[in-house]
């Protein structure tokens, strides 16, 4: 019997941007969710769903979707615009407080992008869930557990065999059965899967931690004094109330590895680098004004 599912979610876009960001460009991803028991999905799925009629049932009811599939999406609920909504502010304290309620564990990976030389899409994601592969077995394994991964389809109208789902589905299981290191993780139970979020309560709490997650690394990690406007970054400073109680659902394992604790969280910095000295002055003899010839 599989015990625990991690539901996984992304925030943020794979796809390369400039600085100052244009619209609809991140420059930074981050794929996170939450590992809930599966003995009580049905406890957990009806839960979430009276939080959406307690807090959105004027939104549900204007939408032509049925309660159960109606989505409240963790960007536009802790998106800037929205930073001083209380039923918002509310509302994510619930979805924390359910969490913890079930004994959820955060994990998360968020990688900061470099705009010069950006590191490929497929890249990032399969690097990422290969870190929370990792990170999720040693739970497991501490838990005397097993679990299966389940994941935000985004591709639910390509042919067979094609779209991301297919790519990172396939590289995962390179690395499960071809890394030495994707070989230990015993704990893990069949390839990842994906579903619609509208049908999987699970998903739609993991869009919600995997916002979480995105706007913590935002805030810390690009924009720690609010908005830059030269490059574009927002203003995620209202999101620091949540730190706390989110901080206290991510993983953090009991034993040492290589003589640390291992963690739900890890941030990956693949920005690009400030220029050397060296590469300065080559840059200032490049461009510097040729001196005219006297007539």
């Amino acid at each position: 019997m599989v015990d625990w599912a991690l539901y996984l979610d992304e925030a943020g876009v794979t796809d390369p941007h400039t600085i100052p960001l244009a619209s609809g460009q991140s420059p930074l991803f981050a794929l996170a969710g939450v590992a809930l028991p599966l003995e009580r999905w049905r406890d957990y799925d009806r839960q979430y769903l009276y939080l959406k009629r307690e807090f959105f049932a004027t939104e549900i009811d204007r939408s032509s979707k049925i309660d159960a599939v109606w989505e409240v999406k963790g960007s536009d609920l802790l998106a800037p615009r929205n930073a001083a909504s209380e039923r918002n502010s509310v509302f994510t304290y619930k979805v924390l407080d359910l969490i913890k309620e079930f004994q959820g564990r955060v994990f998360g990976v968020s990688l900061l992008k470099g705009a010069v030389n950006p590191t490929p899409k497929t890249t990032i994601y399969t690097k990422a869930l290969q870190i929370l592969a990792e990170r999720y077995d040693t739970f497991l394994r501490e838990a005397g557990s097993t679990g299966c991964m389940i994941l935000d389809s985004r591709m639910a109208h390509t042919r067979k065999g094609t779209g991301l789902d297919y790519t990172v589905a396939t590289s995962y299981l390179s690395f499960i059965f071809g890394n030495r290191d994707g070989q230990l993780l015993k704990r893990l139970i069949e390839a990842p899967l994906f579903a619609d979020s509208g049908l999987t309560a699970g998903l739609q709490i993991a869009d919600i931690v995997a916002a979480l997650v995105y706007s913590n690394a935002y805030r810390e990690k690009l924009a720690p004094e609010g908005a830059d406007l030269e490059r574009g970054y927002l203003d995620y400073r209202h999101t620091k109330r949540f730190y706390r109680p989110l901080r206290e659902r991510v993983f953090e394992s009991e034993q040492l590895y290589a003589g640390s604790k291992m963690f739900g969280l890890r941030t990956l910095d693949h920005r690009d680098g400030e220029p050397s000295e060296k590469e300065l002055q080559a840059l200032a003899n490049r461009f510097k004004p040729m001196a005219v010839p006297r007539k």
